[in-house]
């Protein structure tokens, strides 16, 4: 079964390769966005570790992302207060 549809995509090679790619942005783009909330909830319920072994992002862009997040969310989070302190993924000092 394939994820996406690609009926819509032009006949023309090149019309097809440049509708492929917005296509392809904007699906990258919207897979950031679920793996920024997804790490930012994991390092929330102290599974950090768990979610960068899992995940296809090094400990520096899921560490990005966690602070995205927060501050998507307004900051909500200080996250050198304590919260999570037993990671290893990340310096908590």
């Amino acid at each position: 079964m394939r994820i996406l549809n690609l009926d819509a995509a032009p006949t023309d090679p090149i019309e097809r390769i440049m509708w492929l790619t917005g296509v392809k942005e904007k699906a990258l783009a919207e897979l950031d966005e679920a793996f920024r909330v997804a790490y930012y909830k994991a390092r929330l319920e102290r599974r950090f570790d768990a979610a960068i072994a899992a995940g296809p992002y090094a400990k520096k862009r899921a560490l990005a992302m966690t602070r995205a997040e927060n501050n998507r969310r307004g900051r909500a989070i200080r996250w050198n207060d304590g919260i999570d302190a037993t990671s290893t993924a990340y310096d908590a000092s």
